[in-house]
């Protein structure tokens, strides 16, 4: 087993853990089992680490990866294998030691860990019980790992980032979140207050710094893809349209309040639900083909209250009397995924009942293409698991689910179900 440990995630606790708690643990429940253990130096470190380590694999190898770090740490490790082109299969074991550790809190959601406590075997359970709850809390992957649990599939999309004349000029592979809209410009200025706020805080710091901007761009989706109908509690599949495009997209107009995509993942921060429906109704999560990016949009000319050729774009009074409209679907993440059933009455407000329209639109897509309007700076911004790209002026972004054969298959240690 390679444990790779970012000693400079988070708080910077996580490699004291690792060291005097996770390894000893291991040692002592696996004592046959290898453990190589290396730290991180700088950014990047994490995927060459794990590339090497697979490399030098054989192909019957049982290839096992403990990743002591977050999503970024999760994200450098997996681009570090995919980049290369490596075959077969590899485990990840997590300890969360980042900021918000999205996949880990999806793996492992508040409401459910008594009764993955309760289903340890009672081995594991002495090994670990003289421990601090909240450090037992950062186990649950390594103790899913060692009873032997069956995986869970770690579905991936690629994110191509091209230019005004179609030619690529980055690509990277995601496990969590690609996003553009508010949630990039979030994690844009999230990454300036980190010095300052290392923790979770600093997202709402910098939620409040950008809650007015509106990204003006073409969203394209491809067909088929599933949107949520609140009023039925279930997702309607669409095949096509008399008005798609020639490839099968259909093209959707901004200006987007709003914008991101998840794989795997129901939420960002242990707290934050943003994507609900993704466990509470789950389209399946076992093989290539039930796998999905959840997507939410919110498109404020959707509000009744605003005319359709409102001039926004000049006018920042239409944009900050919207705010608090964006702010409730926020809020309804922090309050367990409340917000895909917001509506709006005629008059604009925003309610719990059935209304004219969704604020949130709510889908399930394998595909969709980006084009910023070259005069909407916010909407050149994209997200991918953390790490902020910039979409060149006349460029676009694409993003799609991977699912052909022959790439490297990833399997994660951990998933029980959430309310």
């Amino acid at each position: 087993m390679l444990i790779i440990s970012n000693q400079h995630a988070g708080d910077k606790s996580g490699d004291v853990l690792v060291r005097e708690t996770v390894i000893p643990l291991i040692q002592r429940l696996r004592p046959s089992l290898h453990l190589d253990y290396k730290q991180t130096q700088g950014p990047g470190d994490a995927g060459d680490i794990a590339r090497a380590y697979v490399k030098q694999s054989t192909q019957q190898d049982s290839k096992t990866i403990l990743i002591s770090g977050g999503d970024t740490t999760i994200h450098e490790v997996v681009n570090g294998l995919v980049a290369h082109k490596l075959e077969g299969a590899v485990s990840l074991i997590l300890v969360p030691s980042g900021t918000a550790n999205a996949l880990y809190h999806s793996l492992f959601p508040p409401t459910t860990r008594a009764t993955f406590w309760a289903s340890l075997p009672k081995e594991l359970q002495d090994a670990v019980s003289g421990l601090p709850e909240s450090t037992r809390e950062k186990l649950y992957s390594v103790l899913f790992y060692l009873s032997e649990s069956p995986m869970r599939r770690l579905h991936s999309t690629r994110t191509t980032v091209a230019d005004a004349d179609g030619v690529s000029t980055r690509e990277l592979t995601s496990c969590v979140v690609v996003s553009s809209s508010l949630h990039a410009s979030i994690l844009e200025i999230a990454e300036q207050l980190r010095a300052e706020h290392p923790g979770i805080e600093r997202f709402k710091l910098a939620a409040a710094k950008s809650i007015t901007q509106w990204s003006q761009s073409r969203l394209e989706i491809k067909y088929p893809f599933a949107a949520y109908n609140p009023a039925t509690g279930t997702f309607i599949t669409r095949d096509s349209s008399p008005e798609a495009t020639p490839n099968q997209f259909e093209s959707i107009d901004g200006p987007f309040a709003y914008f991101l995509t998840t794989t795997n993942v129901d939420r960002l921060e242990m707290e934050f639900r943003i994507a609900p429906l993704a466990t509470s109704l789950p389209a399946g999560v076992h093989s290539d083909s039930e796998a999905w990016m959840e997507l939410l949009m919110i498109r404020p000319l959707r509000d009744p209250s605003i005319l359709k050729d409102a001039p926004w774009q000049e006018d920042a009074a239409i944009r900050e009397q919207f705010a608090p409209k964006t702010v409730a679907v926020l809020q309804g993440a922090y309050q367990n995924g409340t917000h895909p059933n917001l509506s709006y009455t005629a008059s604009g407000e925003v309610s719990n009942g059935s209304g004219e329209s969704t604020v949130v639109e709510y889908l399930r897509v394998k595909e969709w293409k980006w084009t910023p309007d070259p005069n909407s700076p916010p909407a050149h911004l994209v997200c991918v698991d953390g790490e902020v790209l910039f979409i060149p002026i006349g460029g676009s972004v694409t993003v799609k689910l991977n699912t052909e054969d022959g790439q490297l298959k990833m399997n994660v240690a951990g998933g029980i179900e959430s309310d």
